[in-house]
């Protein structure tokens, strides 16, 4: 259905000469892309509101979409898979949060060690993006980066003695992310260069 409106949207667009024939492949992978991350971060928020942890979320998807752009990691092959497994792993977070809210020592370790498999891999080269060897390079450099300032935000947070909870979200974020690469790896997603 979205992939049928991008197209009517983009054919439009090439008959009122907004854009060229040759160009119209990429504005309806553009659009489709855009309207796919809209629904299901929307729904994400959605499901924050819900369980009346609007904060927590945004915590959490700043610090997932931040990093996962960087790691990469397991991808679903089509969009309506990709979204149901999205709301089902959201809502498995907000669970696992309650958890690790009260057991900080387990939600730390897990941290731990999920940044230093982060830092181990750095990304992941999804057949669909193919990165030759200096952008895949360039990538783990960013992804390490990214995995440090978020961790240094966690400690500044937890010295500062922030709300717990956004901490474990935030935490739960970077955990994530590193289980999305592992999976990856284990499912042979990705290009060996």
């Amino acid at each position: 259905m979205i992939a049928k409106m991008a197209l009517k949207l983009v054919n439009r667009m090439e008959a009122e000469k907004m854009i060229g024939k040759n160009e119209k492949v990429y504005y309806e992978y553009a659009l489709i892309t855009m309207a796919e991350r809209i629904i299901t971060i929307g729904t994400v928020l959605s499901v924050g509101m819900v369980f009346r942890q609007v904060i927590p979320t945004v915590c959490f998807l700043v610090f997932f979409l931040l990093l996962r752009k960087r790691t990469g990691g397991y991808h679903a092959d089509k969009f309506w898979q990709c979204y149901f497994m999205t709301i089902i792993t959201y809502i498995t977070v907000m669970q696992v949060s309650l958890l690790l809210f009260e057991n900080p020592i387990v939600m730390y370790v897990m941290l731990f060690f999920s940044v230093i498999i982060i830092g181990v891999i750095g990304t992941v080269n999804h057949p669909n993006v193919g990165m030759d060897r200096r952008e895949l390079q360039e990538a783990k450099k960013v992804a390490r980066l990214c995995v440090f300032i978020e961790t240094l935000i966690i400690a500044l947070l937890i010295a500062l003695d922030i709300d717990d909870l956004y901490v474990c979200y935030m935490s739960l974020a970077i955990i994530l992310c590193a289980t999305l690469l592992c999976v990856a790896k284990i499912a042979k997603q990705e290009v060996k260069l």
